[in-house]
């Protein structure tokens, strides 16, 4: 929903998230720093896109799991309406797949919606300002990546499609709370299914739940690599 606002000495920022709550509070961060304005702000994909194209912003603060598509999809649209936006990711569900595919898109800045709201400051100063910024949870998953040894292989369990469902969202990156609103299910019987998940595959991280979904060809792998012996 685009705002009626005007000021060519400030950065015009577009909010997209689904959760009035988040917008709410990313609103009230922005409003405490000089120097930015809230143009607008969106719950889809599609509303994400049609609010920056109306309002051209300098910034975008965009949440990963959005109802109708990924925040990865809706950041590429948006990079294509304005090339030269900056773009900070939030996520309530990071992982290293995430963060992978993430990175490889470009986004400019991650920052889990766990972390404090001083660091959120942070994250869109260094972010709006032309800089770079991994959270602290996105740069452990990285460390992580770059240190961790090849995974073994796994047999490939015999998983019922509602299963199948369940992981698919889990490996871009939605909580138990996010797939079972989109699935019409309780987070109880959502975490259920992810027990299950991790009884029959043998894993014990969502993000290797993620990197397996890749591998058996759920999801694409964000770095387009070859996993012998999955």
């Amino acid at each position: 929903m685009p705002l009626n606002t005007e000021s060519d000495n400030e950065r015009r920022v577009v909010i997209v998230d689904d959760h009035a709550m988040i917008v709410e509070v990313i609103s009230e961060i922005l409003g405490k720093l000089p120097g930015f304005k809230v143009v607008g702000h969106a719950a889809t994909c599609r509303e994400a896109e049609a609010v920056c194209q109306g309002t051209k912003p300098d910034f975008v603060i965009l949440d990963v799991g959005l109802p109708d598509a990924s925040g990865l999809e809706a950041f590429r649209k948006i990079k294509v309406l304005l090339p030269k936006v900056r773009v900070l990711i939030i996520s309530g569900n990071l992982n290293d797949w995430l963060i992978k595919k993430a990175l490889v898109a470009g986004v400019d800045g991650i920052i889990s919606k766990a972390s404090a709201t001083s660091e959120l400051r942070t994250a869109i100063l260094n972010v709006s300002a032309g800089r770079s910024y991994l959270c602290n949870q996105t740069s452990e998953c990285v460390r992580h990546m770059v240190r961790a040894p090849a995974v073994p292989p796994v047999p490939k369990p015999r998983l019922s499609k509602r299963e199948h469902t369940v992981l698919r969202h889990i490996a871009t990156g939605l909580s138990s709370r996010e797939i079972a609103a989109k699935l019409g299910l309780s987070p109880y019987t959502v975490n259920n299914f992810r027990s299950k998940l991790f009884k029959k595959t043998g894993l014990h991280r969502a993000a290797q739940l993620s990197l397996y979904a890749a591998r058996i060809g759920l999801i694409k792998d964000p770095l387009g690599s070859a996993h012998p012996g999955w």
